[in-house]
């Protein structure tokens, strides 16, 4: 070895591969950056430089495993050990330019091994050196002995046989590619397996490349690339209906069973098929004597020449005839899988030397981790299976479906919501068991899922059986699993509400009380269902009450009844006469029947008009609306909410019907009177006004403006055209442009001391005679009007900034007579549907393609979507459903209402598009995590106490004991959680006390520490609430108090204090409930998350449910929670505020 000196970079390993040359010098690798740190005490540079590598730049070595020398791992390496970072090694090759350099990590790296080759740096791990039996100190010294004749170091020590060992960058050329193979993320196994196949034979030079599997005495060929047809001439000839061969016909039986010997007439005996000195088989990292045949523990088998081997006769070559073969074992979890292999029909005219038998093991291993990793994916995805079977007793209705859409599983609750029996489902179609769902959301929706492998969640509602369902479908490859729920109930209060909606916008467009009349009876009998019904409006004129509608089939019914009557007369006239509502629940029992004029007798009540209960709502001074049924009892709180509701409606209809009567009444009067009058002369100055004009103007009298010229007395911007008005109506046609004109009218301004602004008027001139003898003005009062239109205008401008700026989309159209047109969208619509507002205007609305045309649904079912969503809005004027549409971030949901109104000449509607997309997940995602958290949760944890149990009675060892101990408590923990999970969730979903109740606290307490002192007898809990203190709330309060005590008791230790209290602030109008402990107290991290100080993350949270439980009880309250110190100034006092009850 030459005297020249060794340079060590690093901290040196403390392992036998780790030996270094003798009289190595040792530096920190950061202390080598540049020319300006070489070394003082040295004169030359040394000829030789040994890096020492981090093994995972992310980590140092901190998990890198260093091998000793019979090559086993240890951990001998803390991240505190000094190494070089990857990205150094350029820095090193430049600061040492003409010395070896020699890089290396405990663990195999092969970003190391690519980065060196491209540098001209040998590389090589502890684990190749423990494997081989070298040191460093070895390969030091091969690096030196070759720097004459090589760009940079071989891959191991030379060789005294014919065949050199290749160089660094001719022996690991493969390492980049292959990297790059399988670090491809967006490849499978098979086509990363199909690239290395190809990287093989054209780095190997060989025409063939297959894996196989291997079970017994048969093997499989999975993937093959090869150029000659040979695989599949062979698969012709010899594959068995189940896709195998004979392992016999196959050089893999010796890489399987290990050995150049291994066959069915040796049974793998040493030296049936080895040579010592010619072309033959080898196995392993060796080679005895050219290409002979040895065994090594690489695996890998070579054949270059099987004649010269002497295995002319050997079943693989006679069948196949195959000249050269170099394969290896590919194992998975520990036992042999199967091989990868690659061969040629003409032998080799060299042997494999040890970088190519490397690269066909490191290829064979790395199979045999990805074959690992696929079986794991593959348990991950049964145990997945399994989950989704436990949703199966979910109580909502539940079906599985295949792939064809059978049923497969039909769980009770959908059975009765679908009315069948499930066994008879099974193996059924669901189209042909259920024919009306065709062509609806549930043929399209399941498809759409199966094609798109997406969730669908929609409702819809199945005919035959008048069934509304809110429907989640999760696919598989194999089918279906569908979650659906009954929501029937809501749709028809919705349906119910919309049409209703629709019922009052109708009665608000009538212009006479008939017309209203009508609209109610409608609403009765069409709507709500009721078959009799009935209004009589009032007469003033005849102090009468007229029946004005009843419902369709039954006037006969009410011939003997239909002449006018008396206000005081009868239901009706009682109901018109008190002005209150009237529920009848029998008309055979109702004893105020007796007590009116014109009612049904005793003997004929259960014959009145068929009626046996009814509900009369007055109209206000307009009459009295009845409704009634043959049933008794037939009305209920929300029937009757519902009739006052179109009442009122009616009401205020019929009333603003009156005020437009009378407002035309005043404004026909005040076209002929009109008393703010003038009368000026040729030169414009006012000859006659009456007394209003005067004051109008701002005069005191008429004499003070009788001989004043009228542009005088206005202001000076309206005098110009007043002149100009007086000459165009007066002059001689001479001296008019055009001639004269019959009148001009003027629009004026005056300022006048106590007005809060400038008066308005109009002053209409016309000419007295042709002769211009002057002309008379009638001067109207503007004022109102302008300001008005003014404020109108004003009104118009917030609108359409209101408009600009709302963040849900909206879009305004016009009604015409066949089509809608668009009228305009606002900046929130053009962003989230990618359209402009200006190239949309004026076009129909279906010019608007925003259907999600790409999750499935035809085109044609999007326009009859969208076209019903258009007729709903023009027939009930309201219209509101959830949908799905296209956005330039992709389909999203959205709650769209629609409603229209009335202006002069049209009828106009706005479209509001609300994003409930991330919503309905969330609320997807609660239902399902909650009923998993509190049901499976629960299950799974009653069998891990049940075995902690069986092991802590079966074990003698008190540590084992002690741990399954742990293990329950830790468990109950857990339970405790998802029950306060639950509990937590109720409080929530109960919202805020809108209507609450006063509370007595004092009870609430005395049984909260009583049950807790019961449970903990070493707990000492005291009690001070003065009587009848009360707040305002409900039976949420008792669970707030339980919890916060329950954690005072927990967590205080042995012989925990607690002390409950409550007192009233009479000044504050609040109750405070204070529950202190001498505890360890509550982190102020948690404190200020729960009183929202701070946000949660995943650093500042509350493990525990309690608090949250009493935060949230509180917050529904209106109240608040604090923290103070605990009893003898430890622990923690939680008070909570809560309003005083009344």
């Amino acid at each position: 070895m030459s005297a020249e000196p060794t340079l060590h970079l690093g901290e040196p390993v403390d392992a036998a591969w780790g030996e270094l040359p003798a009289e190595t010098r040792v530096r920190r690798a950061s202390e080598v950056a540049s020319d300006a740190d070489r070394d003082p005490d040295r004169s030359v540079d040394p000829a030789r430089v040994v890096v020492r590598l981090f093994d995972d730049e992310t980590r140092g070595d901190r998990d890198a495993p260093e091998l000793n020398g019979d090559g086993a791992a240890s951990r001998g390496i803390s991240v505190e050990r000094d190494a070089a970072a990857l990205d150094r090694l350029e820095s090193v090759r430049d600061r040492y330019p003409d010395a070896a350099v020699l890089a290396y990590s405990a663990g195999d790296n092969a970003d190391a091994a690519i980065d060196a080759s491209r540098l001209g740096i040998e590389y090589v791990s502890g684990r190749r050196l423990a494997a081989d039996g070298e040191t460093l100190a070895d390969r030091v010294e091969a690096i030196d002995g070759g720097r004459d004749d090589r760009d940079g170091a071989g891959t191991g020590p030379a060789h005294d046989g014919p065949e050199p060992e290749p160089t660094t960058a001719g022996g690991r050329e493969f390492l980049e590619p292959f990297v790059r193979i399988v670090s491809d993320r967006c490849a499978d196994l098979d086509e990363q397996v199909d690239a290395l196949l190809d990287l093989g034979r054209d780095y190997l030079d060989l025409s063939i490349g297959y894996s196989s599997r291997v079970e017994g005495d048969r093997i499989e060929i999975q993937r093959y690339r090869d150029s000659t047809g040979l695989v599949e001439s062979i698969a012709a000839d010899e594959l068995d209906g189940d896709g195998t061969l004979p392992l016999e016909l196959t050089y893999c039986r010796r890489t399987v069973r290990g050995g150049a010997g291994a066959g069915p007439e040796s049974d793998g005996a040493p030296g049936s098929g080895e040579e010592s000195g010619g072309d033959g088989a080898t196995e392993g990292g060796s080679e005895t004597g050219g290409d002979g045949a040895a065994e090594g523990d690489s695996g890998v088998v070579t054949i270059t020449d099987p004649e010269a081997a002497g295995l002319a006769g050997d079943p693989a070559y006679e069948r196949s005839g195959v000249g050269s073969y170099v394969g290896g074992r590919v194992v998975v979890d520990g036992e042999v899988y199967g091989t990868l292999c690659f061969l040629d029909v003409g032998p080799r005219d060299r042997p494999f030397d040890a970088s190519e038998r490397l690269f066909v093991e490191l290829l064979a291993e790395w199979l045999g981790g990805a074959i690992e990793r696929e079986v794991v994916r593959e348990e991950r995805a049964a145990a997945v299976d399994r989950f989704e079977e436990t949703l199966d007793r979910i109580e909502d209705g539940f079906f599985a479906l295949d792939d064809e859409f059978r049923f497969t599983y039909v769980n009770e609750a959908a059975a009765t919501l679908l009315d069948r029996d499930a066994d008879e489902l099974i193996g059924a179609d669901i189209w042909a068991e259920f024919p009306a769902a065709l062509g609806r959301k549930y043929e399209r929706n399941y498809r759409r899922a199966m094609e798109t492998q997406e969730v669908v969640s929609f409702e819809d509602r199945y005919e035959p059986l008048d069934l509304w369902t809110d429907v989640t479908a999760y696919p598989s490859p194999n089918g279906l699993s569908v979650f659906f729920a009954d929501v029937s109930e809501r749709k028809r209060r919705e349906q119910t509400l919309e049409r209703l909606l629709g019922t009052v916008e109708r009665v608000q467009r009538e212009s006479d009380a008939d017309g209203v009349a009508e609209r109610l009876v409608e609403a009765a009998d069409q709507i709500l269902g009721y078959q009799i019904s009935g209004v009589r409006l009032f007469d003033e004129d005849a102090d009468l009450l007229r029946l004005a509608a009843t419902s369709e089939g039954i006037g006969d019914a009410f011939a003997a009844s239909r002449d006018p009557r008396p206000p005081s007369e009868g239901i009706t006239g009682a109901v018109f006469r008190d002005g209150e509502t009237w529920v009848c629940d029998d008309l055979a029992t109702d004893e105020r029947l007796a007590s009116i004029g014109g009612g049904p007798s005793n003997g004929d009540r259960t014959e009145y008009h068929g009626m046996r209960s009814f509900v009369a709502v007055p109209l206000g001074d307009h009459g009295v609306f009845i409704v009634g049924s043959r049933e008794p009892d037939a009305f209920g709180e929300s029937d009757v909410s519902v009739l006052e509701l179109l009442a009122t409606n009616a009401v205020a209809t019929m009333d603003a019907n009156d005020r437009r009567r009378r407002l035309r009444t005043y404004e026909d009067a005040l076209k002929n009177v009109d008393d703010m009058v003038c009368v000026l002369d040729g030169d414009g100055a006012v000859t006659y006004a009456t007394g209003p004009f005067a004051e109008w103007v701002g005069a005191g009298g008429t004499g003070d403006i009788v001989g004043r010229r009228l542009d005088a007395l206005v202001a000076p911007d309206d005098a110009e055209r007043v002149v100009d008005a007086v000459g165009a109506l007066t002059g001689t046609p001479a001296e008019v442009a055009g001639g004269r004109e019959p009148t001009r009218t003027v629009d004026l301004s005056v300022e006048r001391d106590g007005d809060r602004g400038p008066r308005h008027g109009r002053l209409r001139l016309s000419s007295l005679s042709d002769r211009g003898g002057g002309v008379v003005g009638s001067l109207s009062d503007t004022t109102d009007l302008f300001r008005t239109r003014t404020e109108l205008s004003a009104e118009r401008d917030r609108f359409r900034r209101l408009f600009d700026r709302i963040p849900d989309p909206v879009i305004e159209v016009v009604f015409e007579d066949d089509e809608t047109v668009i009228d305009g969208a606002n900046p929130a619509f053009e962003a989230q549907f990618g359209v402009d507002e200006a190239a949309l205007r004026g076009r129909t609305i279906e010019a608007l393609d925003i259907h999600d045309y790409r999750l499935g649904d035809s085109v044609e079912a999007s326009a009859v979507e969208a076209a019903d969503l258009d007729a709903l809005v023009r027939e009930h004027g309201f219209a509101a459903e959830e949908i799905r549409r296209q956005t330039v971030e992709g389909p999203r949901e959205f709650l769209f209402r629609g409603f229209s109104y009335e202006t002069e000449g049209d009828r106009r509607a706005f479209g509001i598009y609300t994003d409930i997309t991330d919503r309905k997940r969330r609320e997807r995602y609660v239902r399902i995590v909650n009923r998993i958290l509190r049901h499976n949760l629960r299950n799974e944890l009653n069998v891990v106490f049940g075995f902690a149990g069986e092991i802590a009675d079966r074990t003698d060892d008190d540590r084992i004991r002690d741990y399954a101990r742990r293990i329950e408590t830790t468990g109950k923990r857990l339970t405790d959680v998802a029950e306060g999970a639950g509990t937590l969730r109720g409080v929530v979903e109960e919202g805020y006390a809108t209507d609450p109740e006063p509370v007595d606290v004092g009870p609430i307490v005395e049984a909260v520490t009583a049950r807790h002192a019961a449970d903990r007898p070493d707990t000492r809990i005291t009690a001070d609430v003065t009587a009848g203190i009360a707040v305002r709330g409900d039976d949420r309060l008792s669970v707030a108090i339980d919890h916060l005590v329950e954690n005072a008791v927990e967590h205080g230790g042995d012989a925990p204090r607690v002390a409950v209290s409550a007192e009233r602030d009479p000044d504050g109008g609040v109750v405070r409930v204070s529950v202190a402990d001498d505890g360890p107290g509550v982190p102020t991290a948690v404190r200020e998350v729960i009183t929202g100080v701070r946000e949660v993350t995943q650093l500042q949270h509350n493990t525990g449910v309690g608090l949250w439980i009493a935060a949230w009880v509180v917050e529904a309250y209106g109240g608040e929670i604090r923290f103070d110190d605990g009893l003898g100034g430890g622990g923690t006092t939680v008070t909570l505020v809560l309003p005083a009850a009344e």
